[in-house]
């Protein structure tokens, strides 16, 4: 049997109420040469029985212990046979032409290692979700991706397509304390895999309270923050020259303290409060705006102001003074 030219790779546990909408967008693909792996991670309700009930002979249906989104993605990953790995979930909807547009830039554009597409955010739970998908939208190109990958995760997993190889590279997904999907386009971005978009609407990604990134664990803030500190402490010249913090509030306090246990130097706090001007966090001064762009110019800035338009203020703020964001500075909310 020929090898298909796109694996589409789809964990599922417990998800009888949508897997049926999720494998019949699959199946309803315009690109003629695909198979559809499902891993049925442990299910206990229908999902299993609703799955076997498509046949067709480009589904290869996996059945195991229930051992998590990670291990079920990675056991998918493992019996694909296609050169293109297309990750999906099973509450999700992939939109008719997404396989087809996205081989069709994979094709043309052989430097890149990953592409992704625009998404349609479907029952929202509050306004959160929303903000978040309008921002990876607005991410257009591998240079808005990779800038902002300290911000938020910047592709929305259920959207790649991503080369085999490139993931062989970097180990794939790995077992981690956080989000394995975020891990993972850290991973590639460290490497300079350059991770494209398609203008095209490819994903209609369902909102809820069962998704993993309202219920679990390793999605939670604080894990959030020690993923980012654990990733930036790889980044080479963070490494050698130590970082310069902008904002000393709760959330740049967290990030540095962070940082400090991974080994990275603090070199030093920007804060616009003149309260907090000349105080020490932890032995590391608090400068004012007035010496920002001179003190600690051989820093990494570290954009860390939670607040509403932080993050455009220090980054107006940083290019202007001629930092290079994604070289020797970095927007992280």
């Amino acid at each position: 049997m020929n090898a298909p030219a796109i694996s589409i790779v789809m964990p599922v546990f417990n998800a009888g109420n949508t897997v049926a909408e999720a494998i019949e967008s699959c199946l309803h693909q315009s690109h003629p040469s695909f198979e559809l792996i499902v891993v049925l991670d442990g299910c206990t309700d229908t999902s299993g029985e609703i799955a076997r009930s498509f046949k067709d002979s480009r589904i290869q249906i996996i059945v195991c212990e229930h051992s998590g989104v990670t291990e079920a993605s990675m056991q998918a990953i493992r019996a694909a046979r296609a050169p293109l790995i297309a990750r999906m979930d099973a509450d999700d909807i992939s939109h008719p032409d997404r396989l087809a547009s996205q081989e069709d830039f994979l094709r043309s554009h052989p430097g890149f290692s990953a592409v992704s597409g625009q998404v349609r955010l479907l029952n929202p739970l509050g306004d959160g979700m929303q903000r978040y998908v309008d921002w990876v939208n607005s991410l257009k190109n591998a240079d808005d991706i990779a800038r902002g990958r300290f911000v938020e995760c910047p592709v929305i997993q259920p959207s790649i397509m991503v080369r085999r190889s490139a993931l062989d590279a970097v180990s794939g997904y790995q077992r981690c304390d956080w989000a394995e999907d975020h891990d993972l386009f850290l991973r590639m971005l460290r490497r300079k895999m350059l991770i494209g978009k398609v203008d095209d609407l490819v994903l209609s990604w369902r909102d809820g309270s069962g998704r993993l990134t309202r219920r679990h664990p390793s999605y939670a803030q604080e894990q959030v923050w020690k993923m980012k500190a654990h990733h930036l402490a790889l980044e080479e010249r963070v490494v050698e020259r130590g970082v310069a913090i902008c904002g000393a509030g709760p959330i740049g306090k967290k990030l540095a303290r962070l940082l400090q246990v991974k080994g990275v130097q603090v070199n030093g706090f920007f804060e616009v409060n003149p309260r907090r001007v000349g105080e020490r966090i932890s032995g590391v001064e608090v400068a004012g705006p007035s010496e920002f762009g001179s003190r600690w110019r051989d820093s990494t800035l570290i954009g860390a102001v939670g607040i509403p338009g932080g993050r455009e203020t220090v980054r107006k703020l940083a290019v202007d003074q001629g930092y290079r964001e994604g070289e020797d500075f970095w927007c992280c909310c």
